[in-house]
């Protein structure tokens, strides 16, 4: 008889400890699921201005590769700097070129391409951790 006494004694001390311990798992969630989240949500911003950066290189590229050609003009280069842009679903881009490039411009003249464009307008993230910031790609050629 004395044995079910300690035996109850020890099933209500660890019942008690399962209480303690499953507070103690809801404590732990509470602190860790926040920065759980901030770095999956960082880490998908990041990857989102990673992919933008690359498109603002592939559409300088290509601007600076139309302007290039012989008889390329400003205009068809920055018509194809905004077709690569709105095909990825970037707006707002700024493209400068250096010097101003016209059908008579000499061959071996360096054409500069510099395209600048907001990181929000490609962001899908709720995050916004790179709210208010440019990303700005440039190129060189040599006209042809």
């Amino acid at each position: 008889m004395i044995d079910r006494g300690i035996t109850g004694k020890r099933a209500r001390l660890g019942s008690g400890n399962h209480t303690l311990r499953r507070g103690a798992a809801a404590v732990e969630a509470a602190i860790v699921l926040p920065v759980v989240v901030f770095v999956v949500f960082g880490s998908i911003e990041l990857a989102n201005g990673v992919f933008m950066k690359q498109s603002l290189a592939i559409a300088a590229y290509e601007g600076a590769r139309e302007a290039s050609r012989p008889g390329g003009t400003q205009e068809f280069a920055r018509s194809r700097v905004r077709e690569i842009l709105s095909n990825k679903g970037i707006d707002n881009e700024t493209v400068t070129f250096t010097p101003n490039i016209s059908a008579d411009t000499p061959r071996g003249t360096k054409i500069y391409v510099k395209v600048i464009a907001p990181v929000s307008t490609g962001s899908i993230n709720p995050c916004k951790l790179l709210l208010n910031r440019k990303i700005e790609q440039s190129v060189v050629m040599v006209r042809l």
